[in-house]
Parts: structure tokens; sequence; C-alpha cells
């Protein structure tokens, strides 16, 4: 039986797209071995692990594109992590090594090349970050989301589409109602802050709740340990959710979000209608800009003023007109059966 190996961490956005790969790999006629390599995290462990993948944990440095003294730092844990990797593929010897990018991933490409094994790189985000930028020019194998996506990388690249879980549509709104003493028939607003730059929307999205129509509920997922304290009728706050988050999508009327890729699939793909703030000085503003351009409801962090946040929120959330309006503005945007497609490609170079 061959083996897969997949890398990535530091956020979901590049672990929940090779574990809906996974998913798709198991239902196809050839049986493969999946194994999982991240960082040290406790969160993106329990995570691969809930999923059925056995998780290894591995060393992992980062290098910045300004300047930090924590480049410096980083640079003997980087060469470390090719070493330790370059040892554990020399014991695992996977058939392929497949990453959705992040710094976690670029020590194991390097040493899987120095080995000859395949390489896969799945390309997410509207603009090539530093990692991706370094881990494409060894892929054997490129592909990407969208055509805006492929041009990014060397060529030839396949489009394949958003890899998204394969739960997603199956969450169930009045589960999640209960658990949490809401109410099914009220508007809810679903706060989604990411895994990282959670903290600088949270701050403003307190300054705007006490603005927010009393009979709106929010559920806000604020980053574990980002959260702050709020008593509000309605309020829930979350500090990290994964199993359950298709629920919460069922329940929400509406959703802020920041506009990591991953997500904003998800929301196309549910038909959630959002409201988008990108991380400022990132490439969430350029996966920001693409559906804005289609009609979708983006602002930057620093005009949410508490006033005008929460008048965006109460003059939107409570317009069912305005709802279908966005919902529509961004429907069919990309592709999002991108999980079968990739584990095709996967199992055709194998």
């Amino acid at each position: 039986m061959k083996t897969l190996l997949l890398v990535g961490g530091g956020t979901l956005g590049s672990v929940n797209p090779l574990l809906a790969t996974a998913a798709e790999l198991k239902h196809l006629q050839n049986p493969v071995r999946i194994v999982f390599w991240g960082e040290r995290n406790a969160r993106d462990r329990s995570v691969v692990e809930a999923a059925g993948v056995p998780f290894v944990s591995i060393p992992a440095g980062k290098f910045r594109r300004y300047f930090s003294l924590r480049n410096i730092v980083d640079v003997p844990i980087i060469l470390w992590a090719t070493v330790v990797a370059w040892r554990k593929l020399r014991v695992l010897q996977p058939a392929m090594v497949i990453t959705a990018g992040s710094y976690v991933a670029v020590p194991v490409v390097w040493a899987a090349r120095r080995l000859r094994i395949p390489v896969l790189l799945y390309q997410q985000d509207a603009t090539l970050g530093l990692a991706n930028r370094l881990i494409a020019k060894h892929a054997n194998i490129r592909c990407a989301v969208a055509d805006a996506q492929a041009h990014l990388l060397p060529q030839p690249v396949a489009v394949v589409g958003y890899a998204l879980r394969p739960d997603l549509r199956a969450g169930v709104a009045a589960r999640a109602a209960a658990k949490y003493g809401l109410d099914t028939q009220k508007p809810t607003i679903l706060v989604i802050g990411g895994s990282s730059g959670a903290l600088a929307l949270n701050r403003r999205f307190i300054a705007a709740l006490p603005h927010l129509q009393q009979g709106i509920q929010v559920i806000h997922i604020t980053g574990e340990g980002k959260s702050t304290p709020v008593v509000r009728n309605g309020y829930v706050p979350v500090s990290f959710t994964n199993q359950e988050l298709p629920d919460l999508y069922a329940l929400a009327t509406f959703v802020v979000s920041r506009a990591g890729s991953n997500v904003l699939a998800e929301l196309i793909a549910l038909g959630k209608p959002a409201l988008i703030v990108p991380l400022p000085n990132t490439h969430q503003v350029q996966n920001a800009a693409v559906l804005e351009e289609r009609g979708a409801l983006v602002s930057a962090e620093g005009d949410l003023s508490p006033q005008h946040f929460a008048h965006l929120l109460n003059e939107t959330v409570t317009n069912p007109e305005r709802l279908v309006a966005l919902r529509s503005a961004t429907a069919d945007t990309w592709d999002t059966d991108g999980a079968a497609q990739l584990a095709a490609l996967i199992t055709k170079n194998l």
C-alpha cells in the first residue's frame, strides 16, 4: 500500500483542504495510507486526529518578509527542520508529499526533492506567499483553485477548485441553537476571526456590540486566548470550533469573516451572505477584492468605527432583500468541488 504524506499547519486554511482531500482519497478504489505532518500545535493535532488521520509533530521555523530578530533565531530551526524531515522521509518513504502551503511545509519539500519524492502544491490564495513561492519551484505537480491562482505558479498548473470539508453542508441549526440557548427564529450573526488576526477584529466587533439591535443573536468565534468578557443577551463567545462549525453555519443568518481563501469558499458553497474584513497588508486583501468585484460586502478594518460597524450589520441582517442580493452576488464564483478533483489528480499521478 502506498503512503501519502500531507504537510501543513499554522492555520486551518492549510489543514482543512488536505483533510477534505484525504476523505475523498479513502473512497477511491486503490487504498492508500495517509499520514499528516505538522507543527507542534495542539489545535492542529486535534483537528487532524479527529478526521482519523495520524499526526506527527515536526520542527518548523518561519521566514518573514519584514525585519525581525526572530528571522535570525529561526534560521537554524529551519535548517534543523530540513534535516529532521530528510531523516523521517527516508523512513516513511511516501509516494508523494502533498501540501497547501504554510511555513511548516517548506523544509519538508526541500528534503523531499533531495530524496526525489514527488511533491504536489495546492495554491489557494490570490497572491503567492513566501512559503508557496519557495515550494512552487520544487513541486512536480502544481494545482490551484481557479485560473487567477494558477497564473501565479510555474506552468503547467491544473485547476481543480476549492477542497472543502465533506460535512460542510450537513449542519443542523437546531442542534447549535439548543447547545447555546439561542432561537432559530431570530437573526444570528456568526463572527469568524480566523486562527490568526482575530484579536483586532474581535476588539472592533466588541466595540460595536452595544450599538447592535437587541433582537440580533451573535455567535463569536474569538480564537484561543482572545475572548473578551461580554454580558449581553444572545451573545455567545466560542474560543475555537471545528466539528460543530457546520451547525453554526446552518444557524447563521449572516457571517462576519476575515478573508482567508478557505473560509470564503465555504461561505460561497453554503450561500451565506457576509461582511468580509480582510486582515490588513496580507494576501487576504486580494482574496476579498475578487469577491468585492462581484458585489460582496467588503470593508477595510480601519473603516469600521463602532457606529459604522453596527450600522452595517443592523441594516443588512434585518433586510431580507439585501441578504438575498449578497447571496446571489457571489454564487458560483468558484468551483467548490475541489476535494474530489484533487483526489483524482493525486491518484492519477501515483
